[in-house]
């Protein structure tokens, strides 16, 4: 009688233990889904930012790159207002000249 009273206080508590380990496995498999999930999405998106940084470098390069240019040519607009700059033009590259100007020619050979 010992004996069976024994195996009926044993048979429960293992029961009752067999359900907590289960669901300390439960959520110890949660918890470790969970923490491989943010891992993972932490490394891919300090990649993506990675990436968009390297293309904000570039775009800001090539704004630059722009910009200078746009400088440069609104420079040669202003220039191009200038009547002497013009008449200079004229003269080196078309060999135009006043009526008044005598054109010095240097030492052809």
């Amino acid at each position: 009688m010992r004996n069976s009273s024994v195996d009926r206080h044993s048979s429960p508590t293992s029961k009752s233990n067999a359900g907590g380990r289960r669901r300390i496995m439960i959520w110890l498999l949660s918890l470790a889904a969970f923490g491989s999930w943010a891992i993972f999405t932490f490394f891919s998106q300090g990649m993506i930012m990675a990436d968009r940084n390297e293309q904000l470098i570039q775009k800001e390069k090539q704004k630059q790159a722009a910009t200078q240019t746009e400088q440069q040519l609104q420079t040669e607009v202003n220039r191009l207002k200038d009547p002497e700059y013009i008449g200079e033009i004229a003269r080196s590259k078309y060999g135009l000249y006043k009526p008044e100007e005598t054109p010095i020619i240097g030492d052809q050979k």
